[in-house]
């Protein structure tokens, strides 16, 4: 397929909506939730996470194997899965914001690890999927980083409602509690509600996209001979690619240097810039402006320069604007808390943060589906649902490493937990403003470097589409 309906690109996109709910709810309240509010240390807090991720690096590739051979004449490959993820994701995320009242710390971070590996599989059920659909929606170069960038759109937009929800209906500061975010009966509730939305949210977009399964592609009669350790030997066979190795490696660097950013989140906006939960409802705004940004500017950047370029220079924005602000603070050039600028300067550094960001989110899966292309010219098989495993894996990075590095690094500045604003020494306030400026511009730079050997140019890729379409005459 070339071009696609606005409304199903739409519908499409929606899914992802899913995922950025759930995001938000993990990137934003988990690890805080966890740590500063039921008291489990940041160590075991980051632990669980990278626990998490060692079982995410057997679901995801089987996951996506399983659905690049699954063979439905009604529901196609990977619309089964989709399904079948709605309600696990819904109420396992439910329950793993509603631990029993006195857990110890090996309680707590139990109760945590084995309900946030819950979590992750049912995401895996449907993200796998998901992205390896949104592959095989198109085979233009152009209307592939369009369908990403709606996709993207979604995840930045729609889940900024529910947050901002959060903040204004369930954080609310009160008599007991002067920061909103440090009342824990407010969590469970509002997992609930977000835990209901994305449920509703993948039926929707499931049930929309149906009437294109009769136009996906299908396993190839090779393909569905094949063994477990064949499949593994086509795993191999893509890492031999530079194509492939560069995305994977640059997107486990993005997403790992992303799960610090969010994580610490909670901390920059309370203890250091001194904003009330009624002021951070105003931060996901950027991310939605960000995302509409993205939508406009990424399809057309990645089609005038290539997407590898577009890429590149989509991280160096985004790193050097996430940190802005922090280096600012060092030299002495941010305003002071508790003054007006304080907030808009942030939020207006964050927009061109996330506009930088989404683009380069929506521009990799783009690249990957090119790459896919290269290796059905090399192998004869189209297997979108190993390939996008790998983008999955690395996404989990977000939660997994870049969870297990925020726990250190809160130790490592010696930063209190359950402690009040009042009550944190400047030195430990002094470390978030090296980890949110020197440190997180450090890792965006770094992955220009992975992506720079990506060779499939605009033209190259030309060239893999001529050669597939000629074979299929």
């Amino acid at each position: 397929m070339q071009k696609l309906s606005l409304r199903i690109k739409l519908f499409y996109g929606l899914g992802m909506a899913s995922r950025g709910i759930k995001d938000g709810l993990f990137q934003l309240f988990l690890f805080f939730y966890f740590s500063q509010v039921l008291g489990l240390d940041p160590e075991l807090a980051g632990l669980s996470s990278l626990i998490g991720l060692g079982f995410d690096a057997i679901s995801d590739p089987l996951i996506g194997i399983l659905s690049d051979n699954w063979k439905s004449k009604k529901w196609g490959r990977r619309h089964p899965f989709l399904f079948a993820s709605a309600l696990p994701i819904g109420l396992f995320i439910w329950l793993l914001f509603s631990p029993p009242i006195g857990l110890d710390q090996t309680g707590l971070f139990w109760w945590l690890t084995i309900f946030a590996v819950l979590v992750r599989f049912a995401v895996t059920l449907f993200n796998v999927p998901y992205i390896s659909l949104g592959a095989e929606l198109s085979t233009d170069y152009k209307e592939r980083t369009s369908i990403t960038a709606i996709r993207m759109m979604f995840t930045t937009f729609f889940p900024v409602i529910v947050m901002i929800g959060g903040y204004v209906f369930y954080f609310v500061p009160t008599a007991e509690y002067s920061n909103g975010l440090l009342n824990k009966e407010a969590y469970p509730t509002f997992a609930l509600l977000c835990g209901l939305i994305i449920c509703i949210i993948i039926f929707i977009s499931t049930w929309g996209t149906r009437k294109i399964i009769p136009h996906l592609p299908q396993p190839s009669q090779l393909q569905s001979q094949q063994s477990f350790g064949q499949l593994l030997n086509n795993l191999r066979a893509a890492f031999k690619m530079s194509s492939f190795r560069s995305i994977v490696l640059f997107n486990m660097l993005i997403y790992t240097g992303l799960g610090v950013g969010v994580i610490f989140t909670p901390y920059y906006c309370t203890y250091y810039f001194g904003l009330s939960t009624q002021e951070m409802a105003a931060l996901p705004i950027s991310t939605a402006v960000g995302g509409f940004l993205s939508l406009i500017i990424a399809p057309r950047l990645g089609n005038a320069i290539g997407k590898k370029w577009a890429t590149m220079w989509s991280v160096l924005i985004a790193g050097s604007f996430f940190a802005l602000p922090f280096l600012l603070r060092i030299m002495g050039l941010y305003p002071k808390n508790g003054t007006y600028m304080v907030l808009p300067l942030y939020v207006t550094s964050l927009i061109a943060a996330y506009t930088g960001l989404v683009m380069a989110f929506s521009l990799i899966p783009s690249m990957m589906a090119d790459v896919v292309d290269e290796f059905e010219l090399k192998t004869g098989n189209r297997q979108e649902g190993l390939f996008f495993s790998m983008m999955s894996f690395a996404y989990k990075m977000t939660t997994g490493v870049g969870t297990f590095i925020a726990g250190l690094l809160l130790a490592w500045i010696n930063f209190p937990k359950q402690t009040d604003v009042a009550d944190v020494a400047q030195s430990a306030i002094d470390g978030l403003g090296w980890v949110g400026g020197p440190i997180t511009l450090s890792i965006f730079v770094l992955s220009v470097f992975f992506i720079l050997p990506y060779p499939l140019s605009k033209a190259r890729f030309k060239e893999i589409r001529a050669e597939l379409d000629g074979r299929s005459l």
